[in-house]
Order: structure tokens, then sequence, then C-alpha cells
């Protein structure tokens, strides 16, 4: 499932897609159900400009910093703009209009401060959990399905956020059982939590170096960097 090295973003993208509808036809997955965003962390403006024009059409980022000044001189509807990354309590201020969501909301405090802040600027924010179904202290994330479950329900109550469903990351191992395991705990903890969210649950699962098992897992939204960017 790797890159070819050389290859154009617009090249890697189609390629991308063509590996996708292969592996979706394994799982009998429709691969039109599934959504694919484009990781831009570390990459140039320039670049993020031609995964757009090769048809990419959602873009995630990592820092809050990075994010806000590549993404103030890209246009808003063309380039939506998601937070995956750890957001910290005093960064929550710097989530501004610019954002059409958080995808990365790892406790009821950090969502009840987005909640209030997304208030005083009148716009509605776009969030996803995020469940460390791994149980890895490096990674954030709700661990306790009961907390979780008890946080989902408040969190879906406060106004100017759309709880669209949840994101997890699997470790980075070659054991497929482990990694679909964690994927798997993610679905089924989105299930018990399916009266509070938004629309279809988003289950944002997957990157470049597992996305065939999240896909097999029932993930409806990839993250993919490398993949498409092509290594640094």
């Amino acid at each position: 499932m790797g890159i070819i090295n050389f290859m154009s973003i617009r090249e890697n993208w189609l390629a991308f897609q063509d590996s996708l509808e292969n592996i979706a036809g394994l799982y009998h997955r429709d691969p039109s159900s599934i959504t694919v965003m484009a990781v831009s962390k570390t990459r140039s403006v320039d670049e993020i400009m031609e995964a757009g024009k090769s048809g990419l059409g959602l873009f995630g980022e990592n820092r809050v910093e990075e994010a806000s000044e590549k993404f103030a001189l890209l246009d808003p509807v063309q380039y939506p703009l998601y937070l995956i990354g750890h957001l910290q309590s005093n960064k929550v201020g710097r989530i501004d209009a610019r954002y059409n969501g958080v995808h990365s909301v790892d406790t009821l405090k950090i969502a009840e401060r987005l909640s209030r802040h997304r208030e005083k600027i009148q716009c509605q924010l776009e969030i996803l959990l995020q469940v460390n179904t791994s149980r890895e202290e490096s990674k954030s994330g709700f661990r306790d399905p009961v907390q979780f479950a008890e946080s989902a329900a408040e969190i879906a109550q406060l106004p100017y956020l759309k709880l669209r469903g949840l994101m997890t990351m699997a470790p980075f191992v070659d054991d497929e059982s482990e990694v679909r395991n964690c994927f798997s705990v993610c679905r089924d903890w989105s299930e018990r939590i399916g009266n509070f969210i938004t629309g279809v649950p988003v289950l944002s699962m997957g990157m470049s170096s597992d996305y065939k098992w999240a896909v097999a897992e029932g993930s409806n939204m990839l993250r993919i960097g490398t993949t498409i960017f092509g290594g640094k």
C-alpha cells in the first residue's frame, strides 16, 4: 500500500483511489461511502493546492499555529480545514471560523470550552470524539467506555457543536488482529452513542499504514498523508 517514489500528488491520489476501490471490493464496501481526508501537516500551501486541484476536498492538520497560518491563504470553501491533532485548552480560542471541525475532542472540558468559544463567534463546529482504543499512554482520547458514554451524552447537548462521530488511531504495529481490534472497539463505541450523533455516524479510522484494515472494520473516513503527498 506504499507510494511509488517521484509520482506527483495527482498521480498518487489516482493510484490510491484504485487501491481503495479494490480493498473496498474485498470487504463488500461501497468505495463511494468512504471519505478521504488529506493529512497536510508539514506540507506547503502549494502542495495543498495541488491536492485540492487533484480532487481532494477535506484537509486535516495537527498543529493549530501551522494550520491557521497556511489555511488563511486558501479558500475556505475549496479547502475545508479540520484539526485532527491534540487540542490544548489554551489553544481553543484559536479555533476560529476558518476551522470546519475538530476531530480530536478528547475530554468533556475541551468540548465545553469549544462550545463557549464558538458561541462567541456565532459559528457552529463539527466535532468527532477521539477514543484511545489502543490504551497507549502516548495517545489522547477517551479510554473508559462508561465515562465516554456519559461525556458523549453531555457533549451532544452543547450549543454550537455538532457531534458527528468518533476518531481513533491504532498502534503502529504489523499485527493485523491488534490493529483491527482497535478499530472494532471504536465501531462498537460509536454504536453505543448512536442516538447522540447528528447524521450518518462518522468513523474516522485508518491512515496510510493501516487503511486496509480500517476499511475492513467499517471506517468511512480515512486520514491519508504520505500515500498522497509522498515522502519528505
